[in-house]
């Protein structure tokens, strides 16, 4: 809900100019933590014995293959035997696409104080976990009081070309579900936990933020219709959820409709 004026984008945040996964595979190394004194004989039988169990194949000695069968899943479980985590062998399968480019953080407002020179607007200052706080502006006056902001944990999409509204050059957006009419307008918030700096990911999507710019906002632009949130108020492109470490970003009223 981007830029301050009249569009669709003007309610939450800057100027836009213009916005695991795959399935977890795993091997089974048959051996065990600590084992280090087993013989190549033995580990070559007991290799047999899982692929045997994997393939379902018949052997003479079904318990030995049933075994085999519940230490592969155990193994999958804690993990993959390489030290590989989940997390890791999910990003592997990562695609690089538009929704790649962008870096949206989780933020903090810290101070908000209506724009001297627009009555619809709002100057914030917000806490994405650099040096500085970021100066955002955002036409939110009509939908949530300055008190309610302040303080207020939220969603900002960084990377966008840097614009000047109303003499202000506003660095960011603040991104926010509205309802199908535009009537309500609720800034999204992360679960409780997680950290203000933290980079939003996509299942499925490399996360690798560009630089602020024109390529940037042209990459929101191509995914910006695509922003919504689902019946349960949680913040998804397409159907792939806003995630942080602690869980989904959301929208505390669970206004369902569009995000921007």
């Amino acid at each position: 809900f981007g830029r301050g004026g009249a569009s669709a984008f003007a309610v939450c945040g800057a100027a836009s100019g213009s916005a695991c996964a795959a399935g977890a595979g795993w091997m089974c190394d048959v051996r065990r933590p600590g084992r280090h004194a087993m013989g190549a004989a033995s580990r070559a039988a007991r290799t047999l014995q899982v692929s045997a169990a994997i393939c379902g194949e018949r052997t003479r000695g079904g318990s030995q293959g049933s075994a085999a069968a519940r230490w592969c899943g155990e193994n999958a479980a804690d993990g993959q035997r390489d030290g590989t985590t989940e997390d890791e062998t999910a990003r592997g399968a990562e695609e690089f696409t538009e929704l790649s480019r962008l870096e949206i953080r989780v933020g903090k407002v810290i101070e908000c104080e209506p724009h001297p020179d627009a009555d619809s607007l709002y100057i914030e200052k917000i806490d994405v976990g650099e040096n500085e706080p970021r100066t955002i502006v955002s036409g939110l006056v009509q939908y949530i009081s300055a008190d309610e902001l302040k303080g207020r944990s939220v969603v900002v999409l960084c990377n966008l070309k840097p614009r000047a509204m109303r003499g202000v050059t506003s660095a960011g957006m603040l991104l926010c579900a509205s309802n199908a009419d535009h009537t309500d307008v609720d800034p999204l918030a992360p679960p409780e936990g997680a950290a203000v700096g933290e980079l939003i990911r996509f299942q499925g999507h490399k996360a690798e933020p560009m630089e602020a710019g024109n390529r940037a906002s042209k990459a929101f632009s191509k995914v910006a219709e695509s922003f919504r949130t689902n019946d349960d108020g949680v913040a998804v492109f397409e159907s792939t959820p806003f995630s942080t470490t602690a869980g989904p970003c959301f929208s505390p009223k669970k206004l369902v409709g569009t995000v921007s």
